[in-house]
């Protein structure tokens, strides 16, 4: 089938061109890319439709590129743009323009949208004769700044009512957001697991080195939704000498600091900017004693937030997981990690001290969740699952 692919995707090109060549290890960009190969795998054509970023500070004109992977050539198209804060309305108008000529010319039999979004809502009527499935991966209605306040929530409820009733399939990362309305048709997409992380993980069981701090990571973004500030705030009631390290993009929230004025002199803590994603994973394969999410629900629930990407990658590791609510997927999956409930720094410390407490044991079970997430969540496996999923929806229109 052919595919168009609606999400903000920045291909080498691009990134080479307009964004200093760095390779940005957002959680977006990787899960794209993770189901664009996936379903060249299984045979189908793939064109991305990207408004990319808005933060290069410059006007970028129309183009396309095309990146080869072992699945197949990615094609890639961006509108002229106008990457600057709040441009992003303009950019999804400039390539509603840019697909309404497009499609003109070409077909598309399916149409995949990242995320209830306004330009998604744009599109959707521009593709009302294919199969169009949403790839939901944050909750519309997700409360993710701080003190858990919201704007435009009756815009938010507009956009939903009105993209969800044009959606033939969903794509989600959680239970709770694949529930979402009347959507006949549905498959969980918690994450896939590229090469970057195959090729730099071990199936080495780990152990504690005696006498040195255990070793703590937490990746993925610095702000309020993700916790760092809880995390940091844990170290407090955490007696075990640690060492913990946490990297991401973007500025600190502000209390994540503020609570460092308060870690005990026994602990280490160490704030790391941006790593290119296959030097990190390598660097938890070589270092990590337990890995932590500490993303906030977000105040839609602990499994309605959606499902951190990074929650995969931390599996495929091998190490003991420490997670919040939100990293709950299965029940296979959860009985290999080791949650605290709320928002409490005292539970995440409690949690933390019972893993060291149990080390071993933790180390067996995360060895066990890692073979798991090798095999169904790579994009071998997620290839099987999408290409069934879409022909399971074919059929069920060619039969209507």
């Amino acid at each position: 089938m052919r595919i168009a692919y609606f999400c903000n995707y920045v291909g080498d090109e691009f990134r080479r061109k307009y964004c200093g060549g760095k390779k940005f290890a957002l959680s977006g960009i990787l899960k794209s890319q993770g189901i664009a190969r996936s379903l060249l795998k299984a045979g189908h054509e793939v064109t991305i439709y990207s408004p990319a970023l808005t933060v290069c500070r410059q006007f970028i004109p129309q183009f396309t590129e095309e990146e080869h992977f072992e699945e197949g050539i990615l094609v890639i198209k961006y509108p002229p743009l106008l990457s600057f804060r709040k441009c992003g309305p303009i950019n999804a108008i400039r390539l509603r323009q840019l697909i309404k000529r497009d499609v003109k010319e070409e077909d598309y039999d399916v149409f995949i949208y990242y995320n209830i979004t306004f330009g998604a809502a744009l599109l959707l009527n521009i593709f009302k004769n294919s199969i169009r499935i949403l790839e939901y991966e944050d909750n519309i209605f997700n409360k993710n700044l701080v003190g858990e306040k919201n704007k435009y929530n009756r815009i938010k409820l507009w956009r939903y009512n009105y993209v969800i009733p044009r959606t033939d399939g969903v794509m989600a990362v959680c239970m709770g957001m694949l529930n979402h309305g009347e959507v006949p048709n549905r498959i969980l997409t918690p994450g896939i697991i590229n090469e970057e992380v195959i090729n730099n993980v071990s199936d080495r069981k780990n152990q504690l080195a005696k006498g040195k701090p255990v070793k703590i990571f937490l990746t993925g973004g610095t702000h309020y939704s993700k916790g760092s500030d809880l995390l940091i705030g844990a170290m407090r009631y955490v007696k075990t000498p640690c060492s913990l390290e946490i990297y991401g993009n973007g500025q600190f929230y502000n209390k994540a600091l503020e609570e460092l004025k308060l870690v005990p002199n026994y602990h280490q803590v160490h704030l790391n900017g941006y790593l290119p994603h296959g030097d990190l994973m390598k660097l938890l394969d070589k270092e990590a004693d337990i890995l932590i999410n500490t993303t906030r629900s977000m105040g839609v629930g602990a499994q309605a937030a959606g499902f951190p990407f990074k929650m995969m990658e931390y599996a495929s590791t091998g190490r003991p997981i420490v997670s919040s609510e939100l990293g709950k997927f299965d029940e296979d999956f959860n009985r290999h990690v080791s949650y605290y409930e709320g928002e409490n720094p005292q539970k995440v410390a409690e949690a933390i001290e019972d893993v060291i407490a149990h080390y071993e044991e933790r180390v067996s079970l995360a060895l066990n969740l890692q073979k798991r997430v090798l095999d169904e969540f790579s994009i071998s496996g997620t290839s099987k699952k999408l290409n069934s999923f879409l022909q399971s929806i074919r059929r069920k229109r060619c039969n209507q």
